[in-house]
């Protein structure tokens, strides 16, 4: 509790601690919050309603520039990876066809072994 003395000061009374600067449950490393209800505030953290809507339209515009940039990077982003995703289905494809190409004339290859074969076996 305040009490007020001869001379209209604020005291403490009984040991109970100012909360206006200090905090009663001895947190003392968290952020003082300030009120958001306009009457309750200070006259000096009072803004009327042209500087808050300036602040907002401020605050809109750069979250809107923060935003395009964001969207920006990621088609970028977006970009180099379809690009190297076609580039790995063309390597696979590739690699599959050479795969086919091998697979088939191997057997091109025998059958041609086998061909001669009977021509010898014929002679």
């Amino acid at each position: 509790m305040v009490a007020l003395t001869k001379n209209n000061s604020k005291a403490d009374v009984a040991g109970v601690v100012d909360t206006i600067n200090k905090r009663v449950s001895g947190k003392n490393w968290k952020v003082q919050k300030n009120a958001t209800v306009r009457s309750q505030m200070p006259k000096s953290l009072r803004k009327n309603w042209e500087q808050r809507t300036k602040e907002r339209s401020r605050d809109s515009a750069s979250k809107a520039l923060e935003k395009s940039l964001k969207a920006e990077k990621q088609a970028v982003k977006d970009a180099k990876k379809a690009v190297s995703l076609e580039r790995k289905k063309l390597r696979e494809e590739q690699e599959r066809m050479e795969a086919l190409a091998a697979k088939m004339s191997a057997k091109r290859l025998e059958r041609l072994k086998r061909r001669e074969a009977r021509k010898k076996a014929r002679v």
